[in-house]
């Protein structure tokens, strides 16, 4: 009897599938979204704006948008998109590393959930394996901010004035509600 197996994909082959999809890799499985709605788009960019100013004002690296893909593991590929990441400055790769997905995982990854997501724990699980330093998780419907840190159990926020931190970014603080633009 014939054995039927699921092609591995890596993440040159990306580049060759059909635009208006978001895609990722789970350990070599195809993963296929589709584009986020108005809700995820408002709290990506939200985060992106209070985070952004905080990271650009200090010159602390670069703050990435538009599900920018991180290879996370190799064999089998496992390459995750985030919706908002940041890349501290000893982080940041050289010119020639700039124009595909990179290698070196974020220090930062936010995700905003998102009902077509695969399996957010998973992928949250996936991070903090590769060397993910925090992951954020928002959930623009219940109004949360779970945070994800190696070894620590999640932290979770739901109070709208609630202030909320992140240890690796010194001296960062803000609303919740900003988070959600309310």
């Amino acid at each position: 009897m014939a054995v039927a197996t699921k092609k591995p994909w890596t993440a040159d082959e990306l580049v060759r599938l059909p635009a208006g999809w978001r895609y990722e890799i789970d350990e070599g499985e195809l993963v296929i979204m589709p584009p986020a709605g108005f809700d995820h788009g408002d709290c990506a960019g939200n985060v992106t704006v209070v985070l952004g100013s905080f990271i650009k004002e200090r010159h602390l690296g670069r703050i990435l948008t538009g599900e920018v893909g991180f290879r996370l593991r190799a064999g089998p590929e496992t390459l995750r998109a985030a919706d908002v990441a940041f890349v501290a400055n000893e982080h940041v790769p050289g010119t020639p590393g700039r124009r595909g997905f990179s290698d070196v995982p974020p220090d930062l990854a936010v995700e905003v959930h998102d009902p077509s997501e695969h399996d957010l724990a998973r992928k949250v699980q996936q991070y903090l394996a590769a060397g993910v330093r925090a992951v954020w998780v928002l959930d623009p419907v219940g109004h949360t901010l779970t945070q994800h840190r190696p070894g620590q159990e999640p932290l979770v926020t739901s109070e709208l004035d609630a202030v909320v931190g992140e240890p690796i970014l010194p001296g960062f603080s803000c609303c919740l509600r900003d988070l959600f633009g309310e």
